[in-house]
């Protein structure tokens, strides 16, 4: 009897665990801690060896673990206590967690602890303060081996030779101005930073931003009494871009040149490189109409042009989204990214400018170029299948071209190759398996398993994921998702939300784990609803024709392809064809009302999150490169013009806005709810006060909360 009982007992518990049910706060955040996937924190290789070093416990001390790559050997390198007794001792204070570090060499790492770049020495065991930065400063670069920090405050550049020494380098005070800035061209091509240290450190080269010609545009900050008015540049499409040039600061003379980019000034200069040796930096010319491209090769030290290496033009678009990647010991040899033959792909050439090969000759997209290995023979990176649901790792021989396909596990692989290139980190998933990272060698096969992360969700009631292949008009297969709802019976009809983005870069559909916000899709599905997403023409990571079917017509072809998505849906017996609701975010809320707008009749309800409603309202650079200009394409901005659609409003639509969006500004959806006011159409309009394009945190829970609250009254 009490054996009896206890089976029942566990019985019971089983299926009451098996049956939680996911809180908003949970679907929202809960992915940053009590649903947090396991992993193994700070794994990297030890400088240029074939040691993988992580932060965890090792017979009850907490601190740097070593671990070969080929055995389970462990070692404590580093105790958390000896890091903060070495910190007292040099009267640094200490730390409530082991830093996130970067090594300098087998023996030493450096971190940043506040505004000091620490570095400690194993030999030692001492750490020194390698240099600071002023408590106030941004953009902080540091030149690896000397350790030199180039930072920006106040628009400004300055260089912290070490903790004693900081040199100004730039003196602009007007407003509009800003140097080493990494907002240039507003991050778009791939440009995160806006300084550029030479391979010796001899010099700085950086951006000279110049926005004074650029319309100001108002954001109301409520903080104050009364509110005040912060003025941002916001070139939108069409009007007057900003200005960048490129200056080279000499460490040892204290001189700046500016490279003689020459006209127009509103060119895009999107990527600056330097030589192996110092000697000459290559930039990336791209005109305003981002269909002609130039790699202009200067003299570094007189800032003259010595000409171009190559051009690349295409009538739509050319988007360069990497520098020059010059191979290790091979100075006369770099890797060109380049969608010139169709898909993304790294080209080998020589530093005259002439292709050697493509190394990576197949009809599917690179995805990420990872790196060398230390003496060059080999490059590493990852690409997409042919369907772009996966991404798998590669190496090339640069010498013969020979390719080796390293990972092969249906899903998606993030690498990190050893410096020889012996070992490869793979750190694994997809739509079934949470987290897996193993390390595999220099032919993909598995050494070992480290971390088989558990689902960090089996005790809740989820429902059931599917990946699809859904045909478009033109009989091209799109990727699709669809949830069904946890206690999904067949014979019942269920309300649908197509849960939409569909625009540049914006894939949404992989073979990966469900994590983060979007477990709100499972939050719904365990509250009754088919949750429905696909990746329409216009996304990536499928080739250039597929991403460029939207030029000059962004809302039109994207729209065609949704339909298929919610053709299919209606074919489902257990779809309620008279319940599907619509929601997206940006370019996702721009789709969501031109779905509503465009397919009158077809939703009964949508959310748009931060809408893009009227191209002519958003920034240059993103906008003319899929749109052109007003100017020269009005049929295209009237076509994609929310506000000429209005009138076929017939759905319940929820429009939400940051109130100080510097991304999709705030007048967008104003002008929206203006027309729709004017020609008596109801819609509801939530704003966000404080809040940018995105809603962070418990902001965050509040949104997702106001969105399903929506979806279950009117859905």
């Amino acid at each position: 009897m009490f054996k009896t009982t206890l089976i029942f007992l566990f019985t019971f518990s089983l299926v009451f665990a098996q049956n939680k049910i996911l809180t908003m706060q949970e679907a929202i955040l809960g992915s940053r801690d009590s649903l947090k996937l396991e992993n193994i924190n700070g794994l990297q290789w030890k400088g240029d060896s074939n040691t993988l070093v992580y932060v965890d416990s090792l017979n009850k001390d907490f601190g740097l673990i070593s671990r070969q790559a080929a055995s389970d050997d462990r070692q404590l390198l580093l105790s958390l206590d000896s890091l903060n007794a070495a910190m007292e001792a040099s009267g640094l204070g200490g730390v409530t967690r082991f830093p996130g570090i970067t090594w300098l060499d087998g023996t030493r790492f450096r971190f940043f602890q506040k505004n000091k770049l620490l570095v400690f020495d194993f030999n030692s065991g001492k750490i020194t303060v390698a240099n600071s930065f002023d408590v106030d400063g941004k953009n902080r670069d540091v030149e690896p081996h000397s350790l030199k920090m180039a930072y920006v405050k106040q628009n400004n550049l300055y260089i912290a030779y070490d903790a004693e020494q900081t040199v100004q380098i730039t003196f602009d005070t007007e407003d509009g101005i800003s140097n080493g800035n990494n907002t240039v061209h507003r991050n778009e091509f791939g440009i995160y930073k806006g300084t550029f240290w030479s391979p010796k450190g001899n010099f700085l080269a950086y951006y000279h931003l110049d926005r004074r010609m650029v319309t100001q545009y108002p954001l109301v900050d409520l903080d104050s009494r009364p509110a005040k008015v912060r003025e941002i540049r916001y070139p939108m499409n069409g009007m007057t871009s900003e200005q960048v040039q490129v200056a080279v600061y000499n460490l040892n003379t204290g001189s700046t040149t500016y490279l003689q980019t020459g006209q127009p000034a509103d060119q895009y200069l999107p990527h600056v490189s330097w030589s192996p040796d110092e000697k000459y930096l290559y930039v990336a010319h791209l005109n305003r109409d981002q269909n002609h491209l130039k790699l202009v090769k200067y003299d570094a030290y007189s800032g003259r042009a010595l000409g171009v290496l190559f051009e690349e033009r295409n009538p739509k678009w050319v988007e360069p989204e990497h520098g020059l990647l010059f191979v290790p010991e091979h100075p006369q040899r770099f890797v060109w990214i380049s969608k010139k033959d169709g898909y993304n792909h790294p080209w080998l050439y020589s530093v005259n400018g002439k292709p050697i090969r493509n190394l990576f000759d197949k009809k599917q997209d690179m995805t990420r170029f990872i790196g060398f290995s230390k003496n060059g023979a080999y490059a590493f990176f990852e690409a997409a299948s042919t369907d772009g649901l996966q991404r798998q790792a590669y190496r090339v021989s640069l010498k013969s071209g020979h390719l080796v396909q390293l990972t092969r596990s249906a899903g998606v692989h993030y690498t990190s190759p050893s410096k020889d290139g012996s070992y490869l980190i793979d750190r694994f998933s997809n739509h079934t398996t949470p987290r897996t990272i193993s390390v595999l060698d220099k032919k993909g096969n598995v050494v070992q398993t480290l971390l088989k992360a558990d689902n960090p969700l089996m005790d809740y009631k989820l429902g059931e994921l599917k990946l699809l292949k859904i045909k478009n008009n033109e009989g091209i297969d799109l990727n699709a998702r669809l949830i069904l709802p946890a206690d999904f019976d067949a014979a019942k009809k269920y309300p649908v939300i197509v849960y939409v983005y569909g625009g540049p870069h914006g894939q949404m559909i992989t073979d990966r784990w469900l994590s983060g916000w979007p477990l709100w899709f499972q939050y719904m599905a365990e509250r009754g609803f088919i949750i429905f997403t696909l990746d329409n023409r216009g996304t990536n990571a499928r080739g250039l024709d597929f991403e460029q079917a939207i030029h000059r017509q962004l809302g039109t072809v994207e729209v065609e392809d949704q339909m298929a998505g919610v053709n299919y849906l209606k074919s489902l017996a257990y779809v309620d064809t008279n319940r599907i609701g619509v929601h997206g975010w940006s370019y996702g809320g721009f789709m969501t009302i031109s779905l509503l707008t465009r397919q009158p009749g077809v939703f009964k309800v949508g959310v748009a999150g931060g809408p893009v409603i009227d191209w002519r309202y958003y920034e240059v650079m993103y906008g003319e490169r899929y749109m052109d200009t007003p100017q020269s394409n009005k049929e295209g901005f009237d076509k994609a013009n929310l506000l000429n659609y209005v009138q076929n409003l017939d759905a319940h639509l929820l429009i939400i806005h940051g109130a100080v969006d510097p991304t999709v500004v705030w007048q967008n959806s104003l002008l929206y709810l203006r027309k729709a006011i004017d020609l008596g159409k109801q819609l509801d309009y939530f704003v966000y006060p404080g809040d940018e394009h995105n809603m962070r945190g418990t902001d965050r829970v509040h949104l997702y909360q106001k969105i399903t609250d929506y979806f279950m009254l009117h859905l």
